[in-house]
């Protein structure tokens, strides 16, 4: 399949904000003045699916003949189609000019122009030197691509798919208005011809809820709910913090079409039904088409059945969008204005100098810990300053986020997938954060690993007193709990949204905790916001997904943990040695 469609099929009203709507509207909402539900409903254009004129699209779902719409629709509603138009295109993969500086860009346009060229290529092919020149600048080395198809992160349109997995990486094609029906029985006590709107999506692959949270939020957005740039924001791969798109109800979505362009050219024969001379043989017979097209407006009639399912209300509105509006639209919508605020306030990248003397002291914090506390904290900057610092590992880098520095860019997420992937490239540590941010991160493990008999992982021989001292903190932070095996030793790094490796046999939590003098840095587990700095949490760090927060200064945090492997394996009584 080379390429597929979707449809979402919805009743108008969804679109149509009234001054008596719990939200007020937003100044991006996407609305055609009119002063009653019925005037709205009354401006909208009928045309069916394709915009075909085959008599059988033309019969109204009860069986009875009715024209199509033949008046022009009047100015006004043609300018909130078309409003309409540009907020979806927003959503959908565009064409950009190629910026060779842009690392993320080279390595997808490496890619494509390889695939492409793959069978009569002559004097080009991608390599990983295509990535960087003599200059140590990104470029491309195949000088007529101008032009580059950027793909788009859907993490935040998927509940099972975060930013650092390949698969969030999608192409979609077009959003677009397929049809405005109106059907036979459309009609109630207070509307009349209520009409159905279709919504259609291209693309090459759609995730799992992909399509239907694409539609709620579009929705959102008509409807002012919710500011428009909220799509900066769910696409922003430097914006860690996840804002799941809400659903809209999955009654409502299709299977539109499949494409099988490459088979059909083999077999020399139509695949899918539709009109057309190119091949004899095939689904493209008179019949076969029309028939196919009656089954789509079955299939209407059915959808648009299941949303008239739970009735009416006295305002005209369909019960099942008032539940869908109430349970699950602003009940979002309340939670997203908040993250959207935030992210408006990180885009304009206001810094302050943090004033470490301003901060709670660990005393007043963690009293009973303290002395522990400022132990292994010693023992962190020791290790920090000794130039040992262990590298990070290319599968660890893809779930922290990377900064420019003075000097540096930032690598995005297309270039730490290949490093990921091929396993190459060596392994980093050099991951940054802008100037007052607490400068280079990283991240290894110390104590026990999964293996044959455990082996001791390096940063045990480089740094035997802080291991000693961090497992020591665990017993006092939480005596009850059964003691780990093993350390995620963690310097100024920011977390992308990940859950971690493994299936934590032995253990079903996490214990973390932050150090150091920082401000921000909040540890977020599925959407709650906890403060780590000297306190310790427990969470599920195999089944929840988490991430850090933003923050200034200098920021340490341990996470101990067990392994499957390690069952039983209590690191406070591993034999450290000091010497490699």
């Amino acid at each position: 399949v080379t390429h597929r469609r979707v449809d979402y099929c919805f009743p108008a009203d969804l679109m149509y904000a009234s001054e008596k709507d719990y939200f007020s509207l937003s100044k991006t909402a996407v609305q055609l003045e009119a002063s009653s539900l019925q005037e709205y409903f009354d401006s909208l254009p009928s045309f069916p699916p394709g915009n075909s004129s085959d008599s059988a699209v033309e019969n109204n779902f009860s069986g009875e003949q009715t024209p199509l719409d033949s008046k022009r629709p009047n100015d006004k509603t043609i300018a909130y189609l078309s409003r309409l138009k540009k907020v979806m295109k927003k959503i959908t993969t565009q064409v950009e000019d190629f910026d060779g500086n842009d690392s993320g860009a080279v390595i997808e346009k490496g890619f494509n122009d390889a695939r492409r060229k793959k069978k009569n290529q002559k004097g080009f092919k991608y390599s990983e030197s295509a990535v960087q020149n003599t200059n140590g600048k990104h470029s491309l080395m195949h000088p007529s691509s101008k032009r580059l198809l950027k793909r788009k992160r859907f993490h935040n349109f998927c509940p099972n798919i975060l930013a650092h997995d390949f698969l969030s990486y999608r192409r979609v094609d077009r959003i677009f208005h397929r049809a405005t029906i109106r059907l036979g029985d459309c009609s109630d006590a207070i509307i009349r011809n209520r009409p159905f709107v279709v919504f259609s999506l291209t693309g090459d692959l759609f995730l799992q809820e992909q399509a239907v949270r694409v539609m709620g939020l579009l929705i959102a957005i008509f409807r002012g709910i919710i500011d428009d740039d909220i799509l900066d924001c769910v696409f922003d791969e430097e914006f860690t913090t996840l804002i799941p798109a809400p659903p809209a109800p999955h009654f409502g979505l299709l299977s539109g079409e499949a494409t099988y362009m490459t088979w059909e050219g083999r077999m020399k024969t139509i695949l899918n039904a539709r009109r057309t001379d190119r091949y004899s043989s095939g689904w493209n017979d008179e019949d076969v088409v029309r028939a196919v097209k009656e089954w789509e407006i079955s299939l209407l009639n059915n959808v648009a059945g299941r949303w008239y399912s739970d009735g009416v209300a006295e305002n005209g509105r369909l019960n099942s969008e008032t539940q869908w509006l109430e349970n699950v639209l602003y009940p979002w919508a309340r939670r997203t204005r908040v993250l959207l605020r935030e992210y408006r306030k990180a885009s304009r990248g206001t810094n302050t100098t943090l004033d470490a003397s301003l901060l709670p002291s660990i005393e007043s914090i963690a009293p009973v810990a303290s002395q522990l506390f400022e132990k292994v904290l010693y023992h962190l900057r020791q290790a920090d300053e000794s130039g040992l610092w262990p590298t990070t590992t290319p599968n660890r880098q893809l779930v922290m986020l990377s900064t420019p520095n003075e000097g540096s860019q930032a690598r995005a997420l297309s270039v730490s997938h290949m490093a990921a992937k091929k396993n190459k490239q060596s392994r980093s540590s050099a991951y940054s954060f802008k100037e007052g941010d607490g400068g280079a991160s990283g991240s290894f493990s110390v104590g026990a690993m999964p293996g044959e008999q455990c082996s001791q992982p390096k940063g045990n021989l480089l740094f035997p007193e802080l291991v000693r001292a961090a497992f020591e903190l665990e017993l006092a932070l939480c005596p009850d709990r059964e003691p780990s095996s093993t350390i995620a030793i963690n310097r100024n790094a920011q977390f992308r949204p990940h859950t971690d490796v493994g299936a934590g046999a032995g253990q079903s939590t996490s214990l973390i905790v932050g150090l150091g003098n920082y401000t921000g840095g909040e540890l977020v587990v599925e959407g709650v916001k906890e403060d780590i700095r000297y306190k310790a949490i427990e969470f599920d760090g195999w089944r929840e997904r988490h991430w850090t927060l933003p923050f200034q200064g200098e920021r340490y945090s341990l996470v101990w943990f067990t392994p499957k492997g390690c069952e039983g394996v209590r690191g406070i009584d591993l034999k450290l040695e000091t010497t490699m």
